[in-house]
């Protein structure tokens, strides 16, 4: 059975105000946020060792106006140096880190929105009724029962589907938490 929920319209504000870029330590961090709707690159998808690596997130950050996240301190100290936003994420578990985040910025959206795939980062666009019946039956996770009973969204890069089933209020419910 599908969950309908009451959206709120703030998909274009979450995605104008804040971008993210995490290191290979934050990748739960990283799927949380595209979540929420943030436009967030993970370190696995920047090009380089480990290094070049740390050099790319820090240049990539300052260049695109994102903000660096990272539980590396030499990576914050030295992205702050070069003029990156940086914020050094202090615990290692993922609902604690957004809640550090929250203190950094509390205007923070906790709500989910179906706009960025979980995870590649891509745009999410709604399946239309007319392609919905084959495109989905060709994905062995969509529940069959779930086709013409709730709306999907799929990933324009990688092509995964998303639908707001029982784990969209098990998201939301642990998202409130933090609130």
């Amino acid at each position: 059975m599908c969950i309908e929920l009451k959206m709120v319209n703030i998909e274009k504000e979450a995605e104008e105000t804040i971008r993210f870029i995490t290191d290979r330590m934050l990748g739960k961090l990283s799927t949380w946020l595209r979540i929420l709707g943030y436009d967030t690159i993970y370190a696995s998808e920047v090009k380089g060792d480990c290094v070049e690596e740390d050099e790319s997130l820090a240049a990539l950050a300052e260049h695109e106006a994102r903000i660096l996240l990272t539980r590396d301190k030499i990576l914050a100290a030295s992205a702050t140096r070069k003029g990156a936003q940086c914020v050094h994420m202090k615990t290692g578990v993922v609902m604690g880190q957004l809640k550090e985040l929250l203190r950094h910025y509390p205007n923070l959206n906790l709500e989910p929105f179906l706009i960025r795939c979980s995870l590649c980062n891509g745009r999410l666009r709604k399946v239309r009724e007319e392609e919905e019946e084959d495109m989905l039956r060709e994905k062995s996770y969509v529940p069959t029962s779930m086709i013409g009973e709730c709306d999907f969204w799929i990933c324009n890069c990688c092509g995964q589907i998303y639908w707001k089933g029982s784990h969209w209020r098990d998201m939301r419910e642990r998202l409130k938490e933090l609130q």
